[in-house]
């Protein structure tokens, strides 16, 4: 199981995936000219490199590619909920609260585009 938190949800944890069979990484890359794409490697991007610069020499004019880095997440249970209790304070402030604060953040940023 993974040991970083990526990002924290009201009961859930997005967590990087680790252990045994687990790549750190997944490469790959993506001619930007054409429809070529590279195979992809675990942990290791030098041959994704090789393979863009190949691309290249053999097609000269196919200079830009996408590169790509892929690692597997995981949600699992939030580890440090603590338990409900009636003395916490309003309701409000807890999961739903953070919920309804992250909805409002996110309209703000679309209503000055609704406007114009």
């Amino acid at each position: 199981m993974a040991d970083a938190h990526v990002v924290r949800g009201a009961d859930r944890v997005l967590i990087q995936e680790r252990g045994p069979g687990v790549p750190e990484g997944i490469y790959g890359a993506e001619c930007m000219s054409c429809e070529a794409v590279s195979p992809l490697f675990d942990n290791d991007s030098l041959p994704v490199a090789v393979w863009a610069l190949q691309h290249s020499q053999d097609r000269p004019d196919h200079t830009l590619f996408l590169a790509r880095t892929e690692c597997h997440w995981r949600v699992v249970p939030r580890p440090d909920d603590p338990p409900p209790s009636s003395s916490s304070g309003p309701g409000f402030v807890g999961p739903a609260f953070v919920g309804l604060m992250c909805l409002l953040t996110a309209l703000s940023g679309l209503l000055p585009a609704l406007t114009s």
